[in-house]
């Protein structure tokens, strides 16, 4: 949870940083969009290097770095603020939490039932969408009233100590036999086994839908509620809190959940709404419709991350599980950066309340698409 807190609070601040220092939701969505392209572009191999040098590495070699990445960029913005330094550091911060996190995904894989799969990724999703609603409620202060190159040094000793606490992670989980040089091979038939397997494929697109419906509203709020007169970064916290509310009773409902085997159900609607709610903003722009139409995106995904995972491992090979399931993310976490590009291109044209209805209604179009072409998968589960 410590680690999910300090990912989360940087993921939260370098784009309001960015927003700050420029004041142009474009500049938002650049930033968005550096945070998530090079982690997509780099999923095989991060893939291939889960499998191979096992979690216990991969989480010490991440936070090793991100411990120097925060330092370096301390020393560097010493007393200035330089929103390209801010967009360069969330990069690659980003591409190094994906290690962390697809290390966890192997990990996961030691459990045994279904019940146990949901109920683990039930809180392993609550805690990281929790954290990414929770943190803004004191992270928008926190950025108001800090200068930047101390968040940086806050957040290299904040992984340092995490640094300490993965040497002692045991190394003991099974690894690929799989060598350097027969990468891309290894890349070339994961990328076959997804795209042949109607359930991944579809669900991956599923996914991205959802991710980019999020990936808009999360990109674009600040400039949608700071835009409101008398409105401050304080009161934006609270819109993103608001959100962790449905995602906690969905956690402490999570046992029952599964028990009623529920989790299908519950995740299909959040497919739909999810998508659908940014559409809210064609009917108004006001304080409790921004409110309500980011609940009902940001709080549904823990509803449908659960969903999506149980459904996507019951489909993953047993061998190169970790490059497996970083090809089935590429497509997933394509929405992010989508989203972002999208923001920073269309919102010179169009304002940003159209912008985003136009988008949503394509994501729920893709959304529907994917569910009505994964029907067969449902009922062969």
């Amino acid at each position: 949870m410590f680690q999910t807190l300090i990912e989360r609070f940087l993921l939260f601040a370098i784009p309001l940083m960015v927003f700050r220092a420029t004041g142009s939701v474009q500049s938002s969505g650049v930033a968005f969009l550096v945070e998530w392209l090079p982690t997509i572009v780099m999923l095989p191999l991060t893939g291939i290097i889960v499998d191979r040098y096992g979690v216990r590495n991969v989480f010490v070699g991440a936070n090793a770095i991100r411990l120097a990445v925060c330092f370096l960029f301390f020393g560097l913005l010493l007393g200035s603020e330089n929103a390209v330094a801010y967009i360069i550091v969330g990069g690659i911060l980003s591409l190094f939490n994906l290690f962390a996190y697809v290390a966890f995904e192997k990990h996961i894989t030691t459990l045994d039932s279904e019940g146990e799969v949901a109920k683990t990724f039930s809180f392993f999703q609550f805690n990281q969408q929790a954290m990414q609603v929770i943190v803004p409620i004191f992270g928008a202060w926190v950025v108001v009233h800090t200068a930047p190159h101390l968040l940086f040094l806050v957040s290299a000793l904040s992984y340092l100590a995490l640094l300490l606490l993965a040497r002692s992670i045991p190394s003991d989980e099974h690894r690929s036999r799989v060598s350097l040089r027969n990468t891309l091979p290894a890349i070339r038939d994961a990328f076959r086994f997804v795209a042949t397997s109607v359930t991944l494929r579809w669900l991956g697109i599923l996914m991205m839908s959802t991710n980019f419906a999020f990936g808009l509203m999360y990109t674009a709020l600040p400039d949608l509620v700071l835009n409101i007169e008398g409105e401050s970064e304080v009161y934006l916290g609270g819109v993103y809190g608001l959100a962790a509310v449905v995602s906690f009773a969905y956690f402490v409902s999570g046992s029952k959940i599964a028990e009623k085997k529920l989790v299908r159900p519950l995740g299909v609607i959040a497919a739909v709404v999810i998508p659908a709610s940014p559409m809210l903003l064609a009917f108004s722009t006001g304080v409790p419709v921004l409110a309500l139409a980011f609940c009902l995106v940001a709080g549904p995904l823990v509803a449908f991350s659960v969903h999506a995972r149980v459904i996507r491992n019951a489909a993953m090979p047993a061998e190169n599980y970790a490059l497996t399931i970083s090809i089935t993310m590429i497509l997933s976490l394509l929405g992010l950066p989508l989203a972002g590009g999208y923001i920073a291109l269309v919102t010179s044209h169009l304002s940003v309340p159209t912008a985003i209805v136009c988008a949503s209604a394509v994501a729920l179009l893709l959304s529907v698409t994917s569910l009505r072409a994964m029907r067969p998968s449902y009922e062969n589960a």
